[in-house]
């Protein structure tokens, strides 16, 4: 009876991982803003995911392809400040806040990373 639990364990172990590294389970979000870069290639989504009133809130920020409208990248991040602001000193990247905690990144590199690419193109559940 034991070997059945193992593999029964291991199955749902299994499926799981398969089903977070396949599927986009990111909630779309509610309070959408969006704002389209200073060259016109691409356009910033910061949506809420979960607001924390007068502390982190919880977001999602997407950067699509301004012509074709496809997703190029999402990160999710908490932030008690958000803003979409654009910047092009020695890296080109959006920022989705003004303050971070630092436990996760506001930030998208542009153009977007192959893995940024990659896990965008994952089918929304």
């Amino acid at each position: 009876m034991r070997p059945f639990f193992k593999r029964a364990a291991l199955s749902a172990t299994v499926v799981g991982v398969l089903y977070f590294v396949l599927f986009d389970t990111t909630p779309r979000g509610d309070e959408c803003e969006r704002s389209t870069s200073p060259d016109g290639l691409y356009i910033a989504e910061r949506c809420v995911l979960q607001w924390v009133p007068g502390g982190d809130s919880k977001y999602v920020g997407r950067i699509f392809d301004a012509k074709s409208g496809k997703k190029l990248a999402q990160h999710t991040f908490s932030t008690p400040v958000p803003q979409i602001a654009w910047f092009d000193y020695t890296d080109v990247y959006v920022s989705f806040s003004i303050g971070d905690d630092g436990s996760d990144s506001p930030y998208i590199s542009l153009p977007p990373s192959k893995w940024d690419r990659l896990l965008a193109a994952r089918p929304h559940l």
